[in-house]
């Protein structure tokens, strides 16, 4: 799964515009152009490297971002402003950090989680669910696979953009 194709499920998913999209680019500390979100936005051939046109870091920007423009900027108890963490590391971290971010930015419980893998009909346990949400090096620690992203992704889509339509007159 390449990085950008996460940023573009997300920005289906609920349905930001592009102007918004650019601004939470922004909140997480990267400022571009049109020309380079639509860019970043494009999709990727298959076969092409999983960051050729969103790093990692610029991924974690964005994620960072999604989590101010939910819940505002993190502060100490001094109320200073609390510099946003960069855990991917590697590739293997992505998804795993991606979860974790995406669970904070929009205040998801494990329950949660696990009902949108059940909406694209994949079976994920508690257990499962806790392990992927732990701190790397703990015994118990699962990286998230491609697959459970893209469930987890697809199972978000089923949920918000398909009861979004419901509401709607002809």
């Amino acid at each position: 799964m390449n990085n950008n194709d996460i940023v573009r499920r997300i920005r289906f998913i609920f349905n930001i515009k592009n102007a918004d999209m650019i601004q939470i680019f922004e909140l997480g500390g990267l400022k571009m152009t049109k020309e380079q979100y639509q860019d970043i936005m494009a999709k990727q051939e298959p076969d092409t490297p999983r960051d050729e046109k969103l790093s990692r870091h610029d991924l974690e920007v964005f994620m960072n971002g999604l989590i101010i423009s939910q819940r505002g900027v993190k502060k100490d108890e001094d109320g200073n402003p609390i510099e946003p963490d960069y855990s991917m590391q590697r590739d293997n971290d992505i998804n795993n950090v991606v979860i974790k971010k995406l669970k904070i930015a929009m205040t998801y419980s494990n329950e949660d989680l696990l009902d949108f893998w059940t909406a694209d009909g994949f079976t994920v346990t508690k257990g499962e669910v806790g392990a992927m949400l732990r701190r790397k090096g703990h015994p118990k620690y699962l990286v998230v696979g491609d697959q459970f992203m893209r469930k987890l992704l697809a199972g978000m889509a089923i949920t918000f953009r398909d009861n979004a339509e419901v509401g709607k007159t002809e």
